[in-house]
């Protein structure tokens, strides 16, 4: 899927932006209300019993829906009427620069332009970044080669994405803004850390092997587990309403690392720090979260 790649890159040259979550040109949303969403998959993900798509069906309010392969881009492309939803790369590499990103993006088409309105960062493996466009090549859970996805993430995504479009409200990763009182039920509530955020990369994105849990938690004095990203998933999914579920998500993008903590059932983002030309999470991180906690 290369020529897909290329043909999204150019859309966007001299825009990349790294931002956990990146939220912009709020006044399109009454356009974006008239169009229907295409959802772009591989082929076989397309399926309505896929578990992706009844996801995105479940938790997607703002415009009726429409999921269509990579194949079906070109006949898309550019389109009045359409807003499209699909994963994005970028891949710099000269002489000054050597960068890489892997995102989930919705853009339309208005005022002859293409308007991006919302944009999340992904966390690649090492091979995936080493060659981004990979990523139209996996099925649409990833196969593992993004670590801060899985349908339980995707449901929070794409709720974070329409409450911050419905409020007219822009976000940048660079002024991830205050954190929420709420983070004070950390001192009780368990903290729930998927396991790749001990995988540690080097400065090239090359993995090079995983660090102590122990070690990275002994600043956090507060209730935590650290648990499967699938087991993580299943328990965001599985949270009843009016039930509180919090955890830990970490996103190395190229060479930024950014730490939140997410409610899982409503998707609301209460604590968001970007700690720029770091690759790992590391104790600091989490002693940081721990002060802050203890300020509420």
């Amino acid at each position: 899927m290369r020529l897909l790649s290329l043909l999204i890159f150019s859309l966007f040259w001299g825009h990349s932006l790294s931002a956990q979550l990146d939220i912009e040109n709020c006044q399109f949303l009454p356009d974006l209300k008239s169009c229907t969403t295409l959802v772009f998959m591989p082929a076989y993900d397309t399926a309505q019993n896929h578990s992706y798509r009844q996801i995105i069906e479940q938790e997607w309010r703002l415009t009726p829906l429409k999921f269509v392969s990579y194949q079906e881009y070109l006949q898309y492309k550019n389109k009045k009427g359409y807003a499209y939803l699909l994963f994005g790369d970028d891949k710099i590499s000269n002489a000054s620069q050597r960068s890489s990103y892997v995102y989930l993006e919705l853009w339309l088409w208005a005022n002859a332009q293409k308007k991006r309105l919302a944009r999340m960062e992904l966390y690649p493996d090492a091979q995936t970044s080493q060659d981004p466009s990979l990523i139209y090549d996996y099925r649409f859970n990833t196969e593992g080669h993004i670590f801060n996805w899985s349908e339980g993430m995707l449901k929070n995504y794409l709720q974070q994405m329409q409450d911050y479009l419905e409020r007219g409200q822009k976000r940048s990763g660079f002024r991830p803004g205050p954190a929420k009182a709420e983070l004070k039920q950390l001192k009780t509530d368990t903290l729930f850390i998927p396991d790749y955020v001990l995988k540690e990369f080097n400065t090239y994105l090359e993995a090079k092997g995983t660090q102590s849990a122990q070690e990275l938690m002994a600043n956090y004095p507060y209730p935590y587990k650290i648990i499967s990203n699938k087991a993580l998933s299943k328990k965001i999914l599985a949270c009843p309403k009016g039930k509180k579920i919090y955890y830990l998500l970490f996103v190395r993008s190229n060479s930024d690392k950014y730490v939140s903590v997410i409610e899982g059932q409503s998707g609301d983002i209460l604590y968001s720090r970007l700690r720029p030309l770091q690759f790992n999470l590391r104790p600091k991180d989490l002693q940081r979260l721990a002060n802050k906690v203890a300020k509420f």
